[in-house]
Parts: C-alpha cells; structure tokens; sequence
C-alpha cells in the first residue's frame, strides 16, 4: 500500500503549514530519510524527511499557501506500485508520522494520530485535485464564509469585513493575499496629493531577487507588526564603564566554569531580566483589547544567519545567574549557526534585545517583535566626552533605543523603565 505524506505539526501551537520548495520531483526514487520539502511555519523554515522509500507521487504544488496540519501533501508507492492500487482515505483516518529533518523530539516520532481532512486527495489523482488539500479551511464557517484562519486573522487586524474580499482560492475560498490584495486596493482608491503619486510604472531594471521562505516569513511579521502596533521610542546614552567592568572581573570566572566566554549582549539581558518585572507593562502582550502580563521573563536575541533575522529565546532569565543564560546562550547561537534551531526555541519571548554595535553601528531603532510590547536596540560603544563632578572626562558611553507598542505601553511607563535602566547598568553588580 503506498505511504501518505502529511504536513507535520512541528510546534505546539501550529494549525497551519505551507510547502515553501520541493527537494524532489514528481516521480523520484526516494529513500527513508530523505529530505522531501521545506515547510514554512510563523516562526522558521525547516525541512521534512521521507517517512518510507519508493517513488513519490501527487506532490501539492509549493506554493507558500497556508495548509492544514496532518493534511495529505503527497504518495510513495512501492516499486511496480501502481498509482491505482491506492485506496483514497477515508474521513477521521489516521495520517502516517513522518519524520522532520532536525525538528522532531528526540524522545519519539512525530504523532501519527492527526486526523485526515475531508475532502482528501485521492492517489490516484481523480477528483479535485487541486482543490482541497487544506480542505478542512476550505469548509464554510458559521458565516457561511470560506477562508483560511490567516486570512481571518490578517483582516480582523486590519478592520476588514471577511465578507468584502473576494476569494481567489478553491471554491472561493479566502486567503491572506487576498485580504492584502483588498487592503492594498482599498489604500490605492484612497486621494492621493499629485506630488506624492509614484511615477506610473517602477523602472525594471537590475536583478529581481524573490523572496526566500524565511525573508517571506520575515517581511510578513515585521510588516503586521508595523500595521497593528502604534510605535513609539526612547533613546538614552548611558554610561557602560561599570558593565565593562564586571564583564573584565566575572568573564574569566566563567569561561573557566562552562566553556564559554559571557558577552555584552548576554550581560545586558540579565540586567534587562533584573527590572523587567517592576516594569510589567514592558513584559506583556496585547490580546484583543486586553494585556497579558507574563509571570516569567523570556528575552529574545536577535540574530542574522545567512543574511535572516531569526530571534531565539532565554527562557526563564529572571531567575537565572550570568553562567547559566552564557551556557543557553551558546547553545542557541550554535543551533542558529548549524541550523537546527527548533522552534520551540524561538516561541514565547517576552522581550526582545537587538545589539548592533559589534557592526560600529551608533543607534537605531527597532520593529516590535509582536507579540510583545517592547524591544530594545542597542548601539556601539564609543569614548565620549560627558560631564562628570564639573569636569569634561571621556567615557564609554552607549545609545539604547527602546520600541515601545503605544496601545499599553505609556510615555512615563517607558521612561521609568529607561531611568530603572541606566540605574542598573551603572551599578549592576546589585543584579548579578
């Protein structure tokens, strides 16, 4: 009997996927273990291995739409297998476990009890085969509206009737790009003052790079981000003598202890950990038309790999010394730079850190990394000359911009978190 091959559930949260590139073609000889596609989730792109060998088949077209977890995505017939001799699943049956390259626990296989939508594709190829393959959000809701939870999503946000967007999808169905297609329209129609209008046609000269799965990812988070939270921000120079100083006395200490040297950026995010939770608004989430303070505090790292933005999470650093955020620390950068960050390890921050003054960067501000509140961007550090007891004396002095969500962060809330700041990285010994 040939093999179904689902679309993994590789996070806890997940309900959809989307097929970003196939590694093999209609047809191929595949073996147990081989990398079959990429799939693309809200946090990361990973790839997804071969659950048996034999000739895969009836491959749904990657093209980034979002599908259904445990939905069918392809066959592997046996070796004379024909295509006909496959029964079409039933209704509720169990989907085949596959493996996912560098994604599944490692205490056991991926779950095999994901229910099979209805409509499913045939092996055989017969019926809508290009229709349902996340057929269960192809399926009207009570409004009687077909579309896909990110197209719900994506038009709530922005304040769009569902039922005023024209679906492009099987059957009508709505998707995401065509709610952005009708905000985009709705935007254009707006009046326009003539010298502001953008010539007719953009030049189309130069290379045209297409988006890779995870800059896709990328651009569409940042850009919702940018839609739904009114930013605004403070920026502050602050004295980093004292910080630098610590870092010069513990980091030998520690380095000796684990392994692994502590950096700035690691330093900082302890001392941001230390006064976040007197500053809870800053450790919080918007739902709806309501705030979620969070009881721990998760700071994320922002990170670049392969010229992607990817933003791994320390979990729990309120209650974790210096050594210990260091050993997590390497552990994530490790798993960024080898690629297999899994995205557990990139869900549930709280808080963001963005450090680009290893790159002589003096400041800059930083998009919000929804859901969170707030995210701090920190510049270089640089000799300066300040004003110190009636004297002009040089010191290390550093810019940090805080990004602050308007809809629960106030002006003084971010001011007294800025002031706990400096406080603390003037004197951080008392956190540490």
């Amino acid at each position: 009997m040939p093999v179904e091959v689902i679309l993994p559930k590789v996070d806890m949260d997940m309900e959809t996927g989307s097929i970003e590139a196939w590694k093999v073609a209609e047809g191929d000889a595949v073996k147990q273990g081989d990398i079959l596609f990429e799939i693309g989730t809200n946090k990361a792109v990973m790839e997804v291995e071969a659950p048996a060998s034999g000739i895969i088949r009836n491959l749904v077209p990657a093209s980034g739409e979002p599908i259904a977890v445990g939905t069918p995505v392809a066959w592997i017939f046996q070796e004379g297998e024909e295509a006909g001799e496959a029964a079409e699943p039933t209704a509720g049956a169990p989907g085949t476990s596959l493996a996912v390259g560098r994604v599944a626990p490692q205490e056991g296989p991926l779950p095999s009890s994901v229910t099979t939508p209805t409509p499913s594709p045939s092996p055989q190829g017969g019926g809508e085969k290009n229709a349902p393959m996340n057929g269960r959000h192809a399926a009207p809701t009570a409004d009687g509206i077909r579309a896909t939870p990110l197209a719900r999503r994506t038009a709530r946000l922005n304040g769009i009737a569902i039922d005023a967007v024209t679906g492009s999808g099987p059957r009508g169905r709505i998707t995401e790009k065509d709610v952005l297609a009708h905000l985009a329209k709705a935007e254009s129609a707006a009046p326009v003052p003539v010298a502001a209008r953008a010539p007719a046609e953009a030049p189309a000269e130069g290379e045209l790079i297409p988006f890779g799965p995870v800059r896709r990812i990328i651009a569409s988070r940042l850009s919702e981000s940018m839609r739904v939270a009114p930013h605004f921000y403070m920026t502050a120079q602050m004295d980093m003598g004292a910080l630098q100083a610590l870092l010069k006395r513990v980091g030998p200490r520690i380095e000796k202890a684990i392994g692994v040297k502590p950096s700035l950026t690691v330093l900082l995010a302890r001392v941001v950990a230390g006064i976040l939770p007197r500053h809870p608004m800053l450790n919080a989430s918007v739902e709806g038309d309501a705030a979620r303070l969070h009881a721990a505090v998760n700071i994320g790292i922002a990170m670049e790999r392969d010229g992607d933005l990817v933003v791994p999470v320390l979990r729990g650093a309120e209650g974790k010394t210096l050594a210990e955020l260091t050993r997590d620390f390497g552990r994530l950068r490790a798993a960024v730079a080898s690629r297999s960050i899994q995205p557990a390890d990139m869900r549930g921050g709280t808080f963001t850190l963005s450090n680009l003054g290893m790159f002589g960067v003096d400041s800059f501000t930083a998009i919000i990394n929804q859901p969170e509140s707030a995210i701090l961007a920190i510049g270089r550090t640089v000799e300066m000359p300040v004003g110190r007891n009636g004297e002009i004396v040089l010191r290390p002095m550093a810019t940090f911009s805080l990004s602050s969500d308007h809809r629960i962060v106030d002006g003084v809330t971010a001011a007294r978190f800025m002031a706990d700041l400096r406080e603390a990285i003037e004197c951080p010994e008392v956190l540490i």
